[in-house]
């Protein structure tokens, strides 16, 4: 991810120096969306799932791959680049191990962060092909964590249990480049940084999917979920002078 990203950016620079003006241009599309983040509250928490289950032969990985559709509709007009839509962001891992019992058990963790966006930005060059633009997204949503136990065989059914549900305003600085064909249909590439100020607890977590050892761990466990993602939507592309 981190090489594309740098591709990405190298790229963008190259195109942005063969561009003279910023024009006016319109987009839609739909597309998916995928990042690489991290909140050290979720690792503790799956940290001391682990340690504290002998019997795991399957153990639950870090919850740091998020991806899912993204939606977007924007414009530039006269440099001002504006646009919204939403972001699915969602992560899921599990563990498996034969218990005390005898029995093969799993646990299911999802942790989801689907956001409303809104970005302002600088449109910086524009033609009837390619469209390139800076700016910073603004998302809106609540992070949430859900989690299921059962049986291999029947989790597949098993309805999540929403355990934590904590607002956010997320910060996403990203680059833009736009290539469409003639036609107006093309992709956009979308890489991102993205940051919130908001600090998630997962005490409840812990609490509830490490019931029997959770007293002996601190009573606050909060994290900030951080990371790099990329976006890249097919969308239908209008340009004007």
């Amino acid at each position: 991810m981190t090489r594309l990203l740098f591709l990405l950016v190298v790229t963008f620079s190259t195109v942005s120096a063969q561009m003279l003006t910023a024009q006016n241009y319109y987009y839609r599309g739909i597309g998916y969306n995928a990042a690489l983040l991290k909140s050290e509250g979720l690792d503790f928490v799956i940290d001391r799932y682990n340690q504290t289950r002998s019997y795991l032969d399957d153990k639950m990985e870090y919850c740091h791959y998020y991806d899912g559709p993204s939606f977007r509709s924007g414009l530039s007009y006269n440099h001002l680049f504006v646009d919204f839509g939403f972001t699915f962001r969602s992560c899921k891992v599990s563990a498996s191990g034969i218990d005390a019992s005898g029995v093969r058990q799993q646990r299911d963790l999802k942790n989801k962060w689907n956001t409303f966006d809104l970005a302002l930005g600088f449109g910086a060059g524009a033609n009837e092909n390619i469209a390139l633009a800076f700016g910073i997204n603004i998302g809106l949503n609540a992070e949430k964590t859900l989690t299921r136990a059962d049986t291999p065989d029947k989790i597949g059914v098993a309805n999540f249990a929403k355990v934590n549900s904590q607002f956010k305003i997320g910060f996403e600085p990203f680059a833009q480049l736009i290539l469409a064909t003639d036609k107006g249909l093309g992709l956009a590439f979308r890489p991102y940084f993205s940051w919130t100020p908001v600090q998630t607890d997962y005490y409840e977590l812990n609490s509830y999917i490490n019931q029997y050892t959770y007293v002996n761990d601190p009573s606050s466990i909060k994290g900030k979920l951080s990371g790099f993602g990329l976006s890249v939507i097919l969308v239908y592309y209008t340009y004007s002078d």
